[in-house]
């Protein structure tokens, strides 16, 4: 069996699981599962670069803060069974909304999509001509974008992340007169004869 049509059933099923599962956790299980077949049909239609997107973004970062935020919650199963039943007329209309706005993208292709090659017309060195020659990949292509005409641009955007995490932790940290912290350096030079006390 090809084994586009098996990611394609696992895919669904994970999918169904997600949405009917009483166990947010394992909810959050399965959409991981999905997230990983979706990946590997992209990988099978020649995007390398989403499925790695799908696996380091979706999978890496959201779907893990979904679980830890889930296991912090304590969400009771009972509620969830209780609400499904009156979003249920909602969830269909919205799905069947979606799954036309999908038709309508996905038939606005007139070709299938393609492994773009990498080439700047303005240059003509021996390394665009082997461009031409040879297709190269999705991620080869936009690394070699990013890190050569982009550089700056990729650096300023990691500083920027660097002062949003150094902002947050900043945010965080408690500043409080009544918090209990250990002193090491007052522990340290303290008198043992005067601080250890025989018990009898």
């Amino acid at each position: 069996m090809n084994l586009f049509f098996i990611f394609c059933a696992l895919l669904i099923a994970s999918a169904l699981f997600v949405v009917q599962c009483n166990n947010p956790v394992y909810a959050v299980l399965f959409l991981i599962l999905a997230f990983f077949n979706a990946s590997a049909l992209a990988l099978l239609s020649g995007h390398d670069y989403l499925a790695a997107l799908l696996i380091v973004l979706y999978v890496g970062a959201t779907c893990t803060f979904f679980l830890f935020a889930i296991m912090i919650l304590n969400i009771q199963i009972a509620e969830i069974s209780e609400k499904r039943l009156k979003l249920a007329p909602i969830s269909a209309i919205i799905g069947i909304i979606l799954a036309l706005q999908l038709e309508a993208v996905v038939g606005s292709f007139e070709s299938p999509l393609r492994p773009f090659k990498c080439i700047n017309k303005y240059e003509s060195g021996p390394e665009q001509i082997g461009l031409l020659i040879d297709p190269v990949t999705q991620i080869y292509g936009l690394g070699t974008i990013l890190y050569t005409h982009y550089a700056y641009l990729l650096i300023l955007a990691s500083l920027i992340l660097l002062a949003a995490m150094i902002g947050s932790i900043s945010l965080t940290l408690s500043k409080g007169t009544g918090n209990l912290r250990q002193q090491i350096f007052q522990q340290n030079i303290r008198d043992f004869k005067t601080t250890v006390y025989k018990h009898r």
